[in-house]
């Protein structure tokens, strides 16, 4: 198959970025290409691809010399290219929520689209101008937000597990990962953390200048059992995720995902979340980890972690959360949609 994946050139593709939406597309590209299928990478001329690069500047234009006012431009400008060259390719794969939607349906060639972050209500009613648009969720949780949507599929992401490697031996501390804001719930972590009087070691970017960051998580921080060791680069948060006795995941929103969570079940370390969004379809309740409905089943599923087997939890994750899996879920997606487009 001609492939073509359009993602935005804000921040650029690589398999070792942070931004789960950039090292999603590229994984996805370069198990297609393993597979001997052709792929186009529309994204920021930066990007770390095994697929045929297509870019309009030469950076990501996060951090390009280029006004705020011209960047969405060249988001534009980089839809309107891969939708240009499209007659060369078979299907497009669109990894924006909903800007290619302005672009997808003036093609001949068939469109399927990932929506990566939660719908927000003022795009619901743009979104709903695309219904009969071809959806591929990431979870079943993420169709109720809009499931008037064409939703063609579900596939879970993956990860390598080569890279994201069997610990069977983690060190005395739990984990959390991820940016430092009231949405993703870090003040519940730490107080569960302090509840169970265990140690907590809190990865990510904060925000200073926010109230949340000073009211409830700066004065938590003593460097012993509430450490914060800010961000963490690509190998960095692998090894924090190795060492840990388990994630916790308290998010106070409708994940999409929740990519940490499947890394760190590949690294057989077990995941406590809260009951909320994708994490009871992810994390298998008393095998890979604890889904939780307060602190205080929180801080007693911490009190009984070493009940997780993490071999087990390693090989759930090899099953359904394998970049294989997740790569060949797509190929079949695609041969369907272009199928039933040759039948129109």
């Amino acid at each position: 198959m001609k492939i073509a994946q359009l993602v935005s050139n804000v921040r650029k593709v690589s398999p070792r970025t942070n931004s789960a939406i950039y090292s999603h597309v590229a994984w996805l590209t370069n198990g297609l290409v393993g597979l001997g299928h052709n792929v186009d990478v529309f994204a920021s001329g930066d990007s770390v691809t095994n697929g045929k690069l297509h870019s309009v500047t030469s950076t990501a234009i996060k951090n390009a010399d280029i006004s705020d006012e011209s960047k969405k431009y060249y988001v534009h400008l980089l839809i309107s290219q891969c939708y240009e060259y499209a007659k060369n390719v078979d299907i497009v794969h669109s990894h924006f929520n909903l800007l290619s939607s302005f672009y997808s349906n003036l093609s001949n060639v068939p469109t399927v689209q990932s929506i990566h972050s939660p719908i927000a209500e003022n795009v619901k009613p743009l979104l709903m101008e695309y219904k009969n648009n071809k959806y591929i969720s990431f979870s079943l949780a993420q169709r109720k937000a809009l499931p008037e949507l064409n939703w063609i599929a579900n596939i879970y992401h993956g990860v390598d597990m080569n890279v994201f490697s069997f610990n069977p031996e983690p060190k005395d501390y739990f984990l959390f990962l991820g940016r430092i804001t009231r949405d993703k719930g870090v003040h519940i972590a730490i107080e569960a953390a302090k509840a169970a009087n265990v140690p907590l070691i809190i990865v990510g970017r904060s925000y200073p200048a926010e109230s949340y960051w000073h009211d409830e998580i700066e004065k938590h921080i003593d460097g012993k059992m509430v450490r914060y060791v800010g961000e963490a680069d690509f190998e960095k948060k692998i090894e924090w995720i190795r060492n840990a006795k388990a994630l916790l995941f308290p998010t106070q929103y409708d994940e999409v995902f929740g990519y940490v969570m499947i890394e760190a079940m590949a690294c057989g370390t077990p995941v406590i979340g809260l009951r909320v969004g994708s994490v009871p379809e992810v994390v298998a309740h008393e095998r890979t980890g604890y889904v939780v409905e307060s602190v205080s089943d929180m801080v007693q599923a911490i009190k009984k972690i070493d009940n997780i087997s993490r071999e087990e939890t390693r090989a759930r994750a090899e099953k359904y959360f394998s970049v294989e899996k997740m790569v060949h879920g797509y190929e079949h997606v695609y041969a369907r949609v272009i199928e039933e487009h040759k039948k129109k």
